[in-house]
């Protein structure tokens, strides 16, 4: 599975920010919670805990000024 984070300004659909994840897909369903593989096809608007949760999983820093959403695929 390919994770990637998308960044999008509040009140607009168009990301200005994206960026790959090295996390397992077993690492993430702990972060975000998911029970089945089901939950994966979903892109989701992350918690503030989520994002927290995800920059120190993967020792990156996220752009707190905008909406974040993760995205996951095939690869």
């Amino acid at each position: 599975m390919k994770h990637r984070i998308m960044g999008v300004v509040k009140g607009d659909d168009s990301a200005v920010f994206e960026q790959a994840l090295s996390i397992s897909t077993s690492n993430l369903k702990v972060i975000m919670g998911w029970s089945t593989e089901e939950d994966l096809l979903y892109d989701y608007k992350l918690t503030e805990q989520q994002i927290t949760d995800i920059e120190q999983a993967c020792a990156v820093k996220l752009p707190r000024h905008l909406d974040l959403y993760l995205s996951t695929e095939d690869r």
